[in-house]
C-alpha cells in the first residue's frame, strides 16, 4: 500500500496523488508492481525499498551517489501477535529514504504513529527534522512498552510466588526475549543518531537541536532501562532455577529416607523368612512381635544416626 502526502493551502498535511508534488510517501508492505512504480517514477534504488522489508535487516545508514538518495534503517517495537498468552514484543525495520526533495518511509507493517504525523504540525520540507521526529517517537514507544513489560514481569512474579509452573516460566522467558530484542535495537538506533547528519542529503538546522537533545535523552533512558530490566530478569531466572533445584534435592532426599526406612524392616523379615528359627518359639504369638521389635530398634538406631548427622 502506498499513500502520498503533501502540504495543503493552510500548510496542513493532506493526501495527494503519487506524483512529483508529493513530499512524503508512506509505503506499507508493497507488492512487486508498487515497487516497480516507485523505482520508475522517483528513480529510487531497488535495494533501498526492499531492504527495510527484510525483518532481519540491521539498522544502518547508506547513501547512493548516483541517485542522491540516503537510506536510514531503524528498528521499531511491535507487539508479537504470535504469542497471545502474554504481552511480548519484537522489533522490525523501518526505512526512511530521503533525497531529491522527497521523504519516503518503508515498512513491512502499518504503523499507527506514522498516521499520527498527518495530524501534527510537521514541515515535510525539513528532512532532518522529520527523521528526528520519527526517531524520537520510536524512542518514546520503547519507553512506553518497557513500562508495559515491567508490569507484565511483576504480575508473573506474583504468580510465581504462589506456585512455580512451567507456564509462568515460559511467560517470563517471553518477556526476557522482548528485552533482548529491545537492547539490540536500541544499540543500533543509538549509532544511527550519531551518523544521521553525516549523510549528504540531510542538513542540520538550529531548530533541530532541541529535538536531537530530547532524542538522545529518550534513547539513553530506554537503553539503560532495558539493561536494568534484563539484569533483573536474569537474577530472577537464576534464583528460580536455584529454587527448583533445591526443591528437587529435598524431594530426592525425602524419597531416599523413605527407601532406607522401608528397606531395613524388609531385611529383618527376609532374614527370618529363610528357614531361620524364630526367637522363643515358632508357634508363639510373641515371636512375630519380637521380629517387629528388632526391626523398630534397627530403624530407630539408623534414624538417630541420621539425625545426629543432620540428614533429617
Amino acid at each position: 500500500m502506498i499513500t502520498a502526502y503533501k502540504h495543503g493551502q493552510n500548510h496542513e498535511i493532506i493526501e495527494s496523488e503519487l506524483n512529483q508534488s508529493a513530499s512524503w510517501i508512506n509505503v506499507v508492505d508493497p507488492n512487486w508492481e508498487e515497487i516497480e512504480t516507485l523505482i520508475e517514477r522517483y528513480n529510487i534504488p531497488e535495494d533501498f525499498i526492499r531492504d527495510p522489508l527484510d525483518s532481519e535487516e540491521s539498522a544502518r545508514v547508506e547513501y547512493d551517489e548516483d541517485t542522491g538518495y540516503s537510506l536510514i534503517i531503524i528498528d521499531l517495537p511491535v507487539v508479537n501477535n504470535r504469542n497471545l498468552k502474554v504481552l511480548s514484543f519484537i522489533t522490525i525495520p523501518l526505512g526512511i529514504i530521503i533525497g531529491n526533495k522527497k521523504i519516503m518511509t518503508v515498512c513491512e507493517v502499518e504503523n499507527e504513529f506514522l498516521d499520527n504525523f498527518t495530524r501534527q504540525n510537521i514541515n515535510l520540507h525539513f528532512h532532518s527534522r522529520f527523521a528526528l521526529n520519527i526517531l524520537l517517537t520510536i524512542s518514546n514507544h520503547y519507553n512506553r512498552n518497557l513500562r508495559l513489560l515491567n508490569k507484565t514481569r511483576l504480575r508473573i512474579e506474583r504468580e510465581l510466588k504462589n506456585n512455580v509452573t512451567n507456564k509462568q516460566l515460559y511467560n517470563l522467558m517471553e518477556v526476557e526475549k522482548s528485552l533482548v530484542y529491545f537492547l539490540a535495537a536500541l544499540k543500533g538506533n543509538e549509532s544511527i543518531v550519531k551518523k544521521l547528519f553525516r549523510l549528504p542529503a540531510i542538513k542540520r538546522f538550529d531548530e533541530d537541536e532541541d529535538i536531537l537533545e530530547d532524542l538522545v535523552i529518550e534513547n539513553n533512558q530506554a537503553l539503560e532501562t532495558t539493561r536494568l530490566y534484563t539484569d533483573i530478569l536474569e537474577s530472577i531466572t537464576t534464583s528460580y532455577a536455584s529454587l527448583l533445584s533445591n526443591e528437587m534435592n529435598n524431594t530426592m532426599k525425602t524419597l531416599t529416607l523413605f527407601t532406607v526406612f522401608l528397606t531395613l524392616p524388609t531385611l529383618v523379615f527376609s532374614f527370618f523368612g529363610m528357614n531361620v528359627p524364630l526367637p522363643i518359639d515358632d508357634h508363639s504369638y510373641i515371636s512375630w512381635l519380637i521380629v517387629i521389635g528388632i526391626s523398630l530398634v534397627i530403624v530407630s538406631i539408623v534414624g538417630a544416626f541420621l539425625w545426629r548427622k543432620q540428614k533429617l
